[in-house]
């Protein structure tokens, strides 16, 4: 039986070539898993100089633990001992993967756990320094978000004598059209009553740290429930 040897070259490389286009594919879907494992019977102690024989039973593990990369989906409560971009001031308490948590924050010094210990070091740290007092990101962007903003309330032809606009109701339009939750404690009227159309001005303070003036219009109601400007 004779054989083509340049056919059999041919051959060759084409499975060698396939063969390297599948350890791409698998070295992209690598993934980084560790075992923790015990023997399901432990060895006995030995005085020392002697090693040990090990028998078939003493070859047979139980599964511990498995930390794959799917673990990174979970969620790490930590403290921040500093201020992260895109994460956190000092002293918030956040949630990240702990992918995120133990390379970056963690092994870094940024942060620490959120044990009820640091829970407490760190609150008794911002009565005592009330410096270390800072707004959370979230509030940062309210706060940003509110001086950019103009409160416009409509008001009908049937505005009954002697009223006038309080807290609550401030607190029940910002909701209503600015999609922000101020409760009443949080707002400071004009210095004069609202009581009539025009423009004013009230202040909005967040976390009773920093404040914020948002501009308030009173407006007429058309009929058809549309506000008018003019």
């Amino acid at each position: 039986m004779s054989v083509n040897l340049s056919q059999l070259a041919v051959a060759s490389r084409q499975l060698l070539q396939a063969a390297r286009r599948s350890a791409e594919c698998l070295s992209l879907q690598q993934r980084r898993t560790t075992y923790i494992l015990k023997r399901s019977h432990p060895l006995r102690l030995l005085k020392e100089g002697h090693e040990h024989r090990l028998k078939k039973m003493n070859k047979v593990y139980e599964l511990v633990e498995e930390t794959s990369s799917q673990d990174a989906k979970h969620k790490l409560e930590l403290i921040l001992t500093e201020d992260v971009p895109k994460i956190g001031k000092k002293g918030d308490v956040v949630l990240v993967r702990k992918q995120i948590g133990r390379n970056k924050l963690l092994a870094t010094g940024l942060a620490v756990y959120a044990s009820p210990e640091n829970r407490q070091m760190f609150e008794d740290r911002k009565i005592e320094d009330p410096s270390l007092r800072k707004l959370s990101l979230t509030a940062e962007k309210t706060l940003e978000y509110l001086s950019q903003q103009t409160l416009t309330i409509p008001v009908r032809d049937d505005w009954p004598d002697g009223w006038v606009m309080t807290k609550e109701h401030l607190s029940h339009w910002m909701y209503r059209k600015l999609m922000i939750v101020a409760p009443p404690h949080t707002i400071t009227l004009p210095e004069e009553p609202v009581d009539r159309l025009g423009s004013y001005t009230f202040t909005v303070t967040i976390n009773e740290m920093e404040s914020v003036e948002v501009p308030l219009e009173m407006v007429q109601q058309t009929p058809a429930g549309e506000v008018s400007q003019s």
